[in-house]
């Protein structure tokens, strides 16, 4: 009975001594450990650093007699002992390396290599190029370079990084390594967003003033009729059935001008003098007027895309009598790129206004493919916040005069006009596209939507009778409803 009482006794207290031993020795074993790893970090951060340039060379002096040299890469680097105690260190390729120094007297040196691009000479070249710049630093990350500090605009952005990457280019191919990534972190401060305003007005004008006479007469035995008309145009014989005016024998004149008003004249069938004529007249006058007013807001370097109108197809044969559908854009289109350079905009601008226009078209395979009266602009221009340039303008004035006639008794006088058909056209275009840059920023709340006079349908009295298209009502006194409104979740 006591030596069970012994045993149980004397077992966990041998339990917790081993315990314990192997804690202490764990514990040694990672002080140990520690201790290896703080001694290679303080020797690392004694080793000395030679920091060579890409197809570079530069001298180390050791400070004591060198006997042998061990290098680890030699792809890297290259290597060369000079007594007593210099080397000569040569980049070939960019990376890190180390090479083992020994001494006359067997003490072995640790040297770190780490070869890289010409950084100093690329932050001197920036700083000269760009004065105004601020906080500017080209260091090596890896195989690539990190550009980074602030600059006055998006052009600075852009030559800063032309200038790294021609040093980089011009290092690379003299060593036979490939171009280095360039990690551009430049920063430009103030508003970097530009609002854009354009005003596209046209005014067109148009008249239109025509004369055509059209003449008939048969001889009274019936033997012969005579009939005068214009050029492209044709009448039925005489004796042909025409409309019942009450007259026979009377044909079908066909009017000069198509679409104008005419004046028809004919004698009876029983006059000693049976004769007939169709007189046409138009005067006409045209007005068009175009606004457009388009907005749109860019990042500084980047595209903006406008386009306020729609697409039409046309079909276009392929081979083997197959044809293709493509889609033809018209309306108000807009397309810009602003940079901000210093206090000013740059704008790249193109500015397109097209209507379709049948008159231009053509028949394609059976089908009427219209055209398009365009009006394109495309510049480049500077200007500062909130001004405004006219950056195109026409002014049109076109007469066109058309006169047909029979050769010399078109000619007379007086009586000349019932020998001659007469054409006048006038047309006046005046085009103006004015733009408005400004810098802007987001706003902290959600600007109210255009919604200006509210309006209801007219009623007949106002749509038949006064020709009112639209009713009008005060904002005012329009209610509200009468109930929650909105969505239930």
């Amino acid at each position: 009975m006591r030596s069970r009482i012994l045993l149980s006794t004397v077992v966990p207290l041998l339990l917790g001594l081993v315990a314990l031993v192997g804690v202490s020795r764990n514990a040694y074993a990672d002080a140990e450990s520690d201790a290896e790893a703080d001694a290679e970090a303080d020797a690392h951060a004694k080793m000395p650093v030679i920091h060579v340039v890409l197809s570079g060379a530069t001298h180390f002096r050791l400070g004591k007699s060198i006997s042998k040299i061990s290098l680890a890469a030699s792809a890297i680097a290259d290597v060369s002992a000079f007594p007593p105690d210099q080397l000569l260190v040569t980049g070939k390729q960019i990376g890190q390396t180390t090479a083992s120094v020994w001494t006359k007297d067997d003490e072995i040196t640790i040297v770190s290599i780490v070869v890289g691009y010409a950084t100093d000479e690329m932050l001197v070249s920036l700083k000269r190029a760009l004065p105004r710049a601020k906080n500017l630093r080209v260091e090596s990350a890896g195989a690539a370079l990190l550009l980074s500090g602030e600059v006055a605009d998006v052009t600075e952005v852009v030559r800063a990084e032309e200038i790294v990457r021609s040093y980089a280019d011009a290092a690379s191919s003299s060593g036979g390594a490939v171009a280095p990534r360039i990690l551009n972190a430049l920063t430009v401060p103030g508003d970097q967003q530009v609002q854009l305003e354009v005003s596209f007005a046209e005014v067109s004008r148009t008249a239109l003033r025509q004369v055509g006479l059209n003449v008939w007469h048969r001889a009274t035995n019936g033997d012969y009729a005579t009939q005068l008309v214009p050029p492209a145009l044709s009448s039925d014989p005489a004796g042909a059935a025409g409309p019942d005016l009450g007259l026979t024998n009377v044909p079908v004149m066909a009017t000069p001008i198509s679409g104008a008003f005419g004046v028809l004249f004919s004698s009876a069938a029983g006059t000693s003098f049976p004769f007939s004529a169709a007189l046409s007249l138009l005067a006409q006058r045209g007005y068009a007027r175009t606004l457009s007013e388009p907005t749109l807001v860019a990042l500084s370097g980047e595209d903006a895309i406008f386009l306020a109108g729609g697409e039409f197809p046309v079909s276009v044969p392929q081979g083997l009598g197959q044809t293709s559908i493509e889609f033809k854009k018209f309306g108000v289109q807009l397309k810009f790129t602003p940079t901000i350079v210093h206090d000013t905009i740059q704008l790249r601008l193109a500015a397109t206004v097209s209507d379709i226009d049948f008159s231009l078209g053509l028949r394609l395979a059976s089908v009427q493919v219209p055209g398009l009266t365009t009006r394109h602009s495309e510049t480049t221009v500077r200007l500062r916040d909130g001004q405004s340039f006219a950056i195109a303008g026409l002014l049109s004035d076109r007469v066109r005069s058309t006169v047909d006639k029979v050769p010399l008794l078109g000619e007379l006088p007086i009586l000349g006009v019932l020998f001659r058909s007469t054409s006048y056209r006038r047309e006046e275009t005046e085009l103006l596209i004015v733009v408005t840059a400004r810098l802007v920023r987001p706003q902290a709340e959600r600007p109210p939507l255009p919604d200006g006079e509210r309006s209801t349908d007219p009623s007949d009295l106002e749509l038949f009778l006064l020709g009112t298209y639209e009713s009008k009502q005060n904002p005012k006194a329009v209610g509200t409803p009468a109930g929650p409104v909105g969505f239930a979740r």
